[in-house]
């Protein structure tokens, strides 16, 4: 018993130890994390912040916004010409006047086919003129018209029409047309998916495109109230979208993240201009003393110029004008004006600097501002220019080699150009795609840049002349010519272009270190 004694009371001190130690650590330990915690305070909602939500995938929120986005685009294109401007300057560093292709047809390892390329060439420059079935525009005003559409609308179409189509006369001897067509006539409110169509773009098990539910008339035409749709196999019709996530099968505006910053900037702008407007309408006011200083039950003291029974009291403003007619206690206050407000432009200008990188153009370009050192200039060009070439890149990818490809297909279909023994189409349609050229800040340093690149080795001819925008065959053709008049002009003249280009040289060197 009295083991059992001591093993029972050792039992009860050992547990009031144990639940002492608990209650110790409880308090010492910190509390438990609730589930709807955060670790981020970003992420943490409050009176101040909002959480974001997730609105689904990226062809929800086409779904969704496309088209709205797409109306207030073209509203702001019509109405802010910042918007106006925005486009052109996407459209001119991008695709230009109009990124010309040049036949490249060769082998792998080998030297370039001259007769074939001055062929497809030729062809090429005939095509350029009339490539697509209204035969309204030409290649060049073409890709400027897709490639507005497409920053502008999010995505835009074109199919290929190859071969006899009734009904369809091709513009030149090869047997190719494109048709270009707006966002507006695939439906985006089009989806069944029953079918796996999503969008008014069908799809396979994978996700790739491989038909399109095309309306027969615009819907915005007058005439355009019978929306009956065709479906076009994705082998012939392309879409160029603007795509921003995986999955998604319609794009949207380059504004879309900077249309609520311009539609400020077009209120304030107008609002500012409305008050400057009204504060130069207004120029005096009359001051009046007491009414007790005024007699009479007209308030005027009884002076008042009658004319067909009603009172008539006028004071013209004039140069050099002198009111002699004012009554007792009345005196002439000018209405001070605070507009225009000094601090609009200061605001513009920030707003138009956040909005330009939404964009992707440059603040220069997009506010015509050109204030600032050589330097920052040329930087901001430099890095603006890369942008610029990805998307020049992304358009050739969906567009123009694509039709370049069918162009090739179509000249050897027609007999307008017989494919070498061992050849493929691919072969024959390599080529040298001509993008816009990156502006110069001051000619004299890139140009001398330039020819010390060539003369080093670093860079051939042919890339700086199509850094130039030329064509390297026609510059050795028009240079081969120009020699040859010159030769015919004066035959005994000695040559010294060596001479020339050695005195051109020193010239710019001289030139530059004084610059500098």
């Amino acid at each position: 018993m009295a083991s059992a004694s001591i093993a029972r009371q050792r039992l009860l001190t050992t547990t009031a130890a144990d639940r002492a130690d608990h209650a110790d650590r409880a308090v010492r330990a910190p509390a438990a994390v609730p589930v709807e915690a955060r670790a981020h305070e970003v992420t943490r909602p409050s009176r101040s912040r909002k959480l974001a939500r997730d609105w689904g995938s990226g062809g929800a929120i086409a779904g969704m916004d496309a088209r709205q986005l797409r109306d207030q685009a073209r509203h702001l294109e019509r109405d802010l010409d910042l918007a106006d401007n925005a486009l052109n300057v996407l459209v001119q560093n991008t695709v230009g006047s109009g990124i010309d292709v040049l036949a490249s047809p060769r082998l792998p390892g080998q030297a370039i086919n001259r007769d074939l390329a001055l062929q497809l060439d030729d062809l090429w420059d005939e095509w350029w003129d009339r490539p697509e079935v209204t035969q309204t525009h030409d290649y060049g005003a073409c890709q400027q018209l897709l490639a507005r559409s497409w920053f502008r609308d999010g995505d835009v179409f074109y199919q290929d029409l190859i071969g006899f189509v009734p009904g369809l006369a091709h513009g030149s001897g090869v047997p190719y047309s494109i048709e270009m067509l707006e966002a507006d006539l695939v439906p985006l409110e089009f989806s069944d998916p029953s079918r796996n169509i999503l969008q008014g773009v069908e799809r396979n098990a994978w996700g790739r495109p491989v038909a399109f539910h095309v309306y027969k008339q615009h819907p915005g035409d007058p005439s355009g109230n019978r929306l009956e749709t065709k479906r076009v196999s994705a082998d012939f019709m392309h879409c160029i979208a603007n795509l921003s996530r995986l999955h998604q099968v319609r794009g949207l505006s380059v504004f879309a993240s900077s249309m609520s910053r311009f539609e400020d900037v077009k209120d304030y702008e107008e609002s500012e201009r409305i008050a400057a407007k009204v504060a130069a309408s207004m120029t005096f006011q009359i001051k009046k003393g007491e009414g007790s200083m005024f007699g009479g039950a007209d308030g005027l003291g009884g002076r008042v110029l009658m004319q067909d029974g009603a009172p008539v009291r006028e004071l013209r403003m004039a140069p050099g004008a002198i009111f002699d007619d004012l009554l007792p206690g009345e005196s002439i206050e000018s209405l001070s004006s605070d507009r225009p407000n000094p601090n609009a432009a200061t605001w513009r200008k920030e707003q138009l600097r956040a909005a330009a990188g939404g964009i992707g153009v440059s603040y220069s370009s997009l506010s015509l501002d050109y204030n600032g050192t050589y330097s920052a200039q040329r930087q901001e060009l430099v890095e603006k220019w890369g942008s610029y070439l990805m998307l020049a890149e992304r358009f050739i990818a969906m567009s123009i080699r694509p039709q370049r490809q069918r162009f090739i297909e179509a000249c050897v279909l027609a007999g307008k150009v017989k494919l070498p023994r061992g050849w493929t189409l691919r072969h024959l349609a390599a080529s040298t795609y001509v993008r816009p050229v990156m502006p110069w800040i001051d000619p004299l340093k890139e140009a001398y840049a330039k020819g010390e690149a060539e003369d080093r080795g670093w860079v051939s001819p042919q890339q700086n002349i199509l850094q130039y925008g030329n064509n390297p065959i026609d510059v050795l053709r028009q240079r081969e010519d120009w020699q040859q008049q010159a030769a015919e002009i004066a035959p005994t003249a000695p040559n010294t272009s060596a001479e020339a280009r050695a005195q051109v040289l020193g010239s710019l060197t001289r030139d530059l270190s004084r610059s500098e």
